[in-house]
């Protein structure tokens, strides 16, 4: 009995892995492209950062890229340093 049971539930997963293979190949699946609309809205990126590399010290800065063309458009970083 459970032999058999197994066997109708492996069937049946691989009848619906089947079919669903079919699907994808019946139906077009195209990338998905965004509206352009007005292009200045969201075009940059601005992403900070900051590191301590020992008790008085630590790094910071941040660079803002266009996400349009790639390319940064502005970046900075400082040390700043409080020893005592």
């Amino acid at each position: 009995m459970m032999n058999n049971s197994f066997t109708k539930i492996l069937l049946g997963m691989i009848a619906a892995m089947l079919l669903i293979n079919f699907l994808y190949g019946v139906f077009e699946v195209r990338p998905l492209r965004a509206d352009k609309g007005n292009e200045d809205i969201g075009r940059y990126q601005i992403s900070s950062w900051a590191a301590q590399s020992g008790v008085y010290t630590h790094h910071n800065g941040y660079y803002i890229v266009d996400t349009t063309t790639g390319k940064v458009i502005d970046s900075k970083s400082e040390v700043h340093s409080a020893e005592k």
